[in-house]
C-alpha cells in the first residue's frame, strides 16, 4: 500500500488474471513497456505503488512494473493454450456468448472436459475453450487426482507439440510491438520464447540470453528447420534451409522471408 505517498514493501504472489498485462519499467501508464504477463502466469510483487505492483515473473524472472487490477488470485495452471488465439465462451455451446479471448501462451486450470471443450476457472468464474488448442502441463508432484483425472479425461497423453515450429508459423501476420508477447502484438524473442514454450522448452525471455540455449553452427548451408539465427538484437526461427520466420520491424508483423535478403 502507499502511506503519504510513499511506497509500502509487501509480498503478493498473485496470477494474471486479464488476458495479457503489460509489464513496465516505472509504475505509471505511459512507462515503457519491457515485457508483458499472460493470461494464468504467476507474479511474485514486492513493492506496490500508484495502482501498480513490482515484482517478478514466474515464467522467465522478468522483473517490472504491473497494474494491480491485473492481478488476482486462481489456482495453479494445468494447461497451455497453444492456438494463436481462442475465445473464453460462457458455456460450452461454442454459440454461447464470448466472455474474453486468450493469447498463445495463456496458462489455464481445467476443472473438467464436455465432449470437446473444456472448462477452466476463471477469475470470475468459469468459461470453456475448445480442447484442441489447449495442451497439458506436465503433472506437478503436488497434482490432485482431479487434476489429472480432469485431463486425461478428454485430452491427449502428451505436454508438448511436436513442431514448435509450426506454433511460431500461425503467428504470421500477428502485430511486431516492441515489448509485446501475445498474438496482438509481439517480438522477436517473445515468437521464438513462446512458440519453443509449446514445443516444451522454457527459454530466456530475450534474445541475446536466447543465444545460450543451442550449440553454434559454423556453416551457413547446415542450417534446418528450428535452427535460430540471431543478429544483434534480433533472433529468427528457420522454417527450412532458406527461409527465416521472425517477428520484426521492417514489416511491422511477424513475416518470412528468404534468409539471403
Amino acid at each position: 500500500m502507499v502511506q503519504n505517498g510513499r511506497a509500502v514493501n509487501l509480498m503478493l504472489a498473485s496470477r494474471i488474471i486479464t488476458p495479457f498485462a503489460a509489464l513496465r519499467s516505472a509504475p505509471v501508464a505511459d512507462a515503457a513497456l519491457d515485457s508483458e504477463c499472460l493470461y494464468g502466469e504467476r507474479f511474485d510483487g514486492e513493492q506496490t505503488e500508484n495502482g501498480f505492483w513490482f515484482g517478478t515473473l514466474g515464467t522467465d524472472g522478468y522483473q517490472g512494473w504491473v497494474p494491480q487490477d491485473c492481478l488476482g488470485d486462481m489456482p495453479a495452471p494445468t494447461a497451455r493454450l497453444i492456438a494463436p488465439m481462442s475465445d473464453v465462451t460462457a458455456s460450452a455451446d461454442i454459440k454461447s456468448p464470448s466472455n474474453f479471448a486468450l493469447s498463445l501462451g495463456a496458462l489455464v486450470t481445467i476443472t473438467t472436459i464436455q465432449n470437446d471443450r473444456a472448462k477452466i476457472i476463471t477469475a470470475s468464474g468459469h468459461g470453456f475453450l475448445p480442447c484442441q488448442h489447449l495442451l497439458p502441463l506436465a503433472p506437478r508432484d503436488d497434482a490432485s487426482r482431479d487434476d489429472v483425472a480432469a485431463i486425461d479425461a478428454g485430452m491427449a497423453d502428451k505436454t508438448a507439440v511436436r513442431d514448435w515450429v509450426a506454433v511460431a508459423e500461425h503467428l504470421v501476420g500477428s502485430p511486431y510491438k516492441w515489448g509485446g508477447r501475445c498474438a496482438w502484438g509481439l517480438d522477436c524473442s517473445a515468437l521464438v520464447q513462446l512458440a519453443l514454450a509449446a514445443g516444451g522448452m522454457e527459454v530466456p525471455r530475450d534474445s541475446g540470453p536466447q543465444r545460450q540455449i543451442g550449440i553454434g553452427l559454423d556453416d551457413r548451408s547446415d542450417l534446418q528447420r528450428g535452427d535460430l539465427v540471431f543478429w544483434h538484437g534480433h533472433v529468427g526461427i528457420m522454417q527450412d534451409g532458406e527461409r527465416l520466420l521472425h517477428a520484426n520491424a521492417h514489416h511491422m508483423a511477424t513475416a518470412y522471408e528468404p534468409i539471403g535478403r
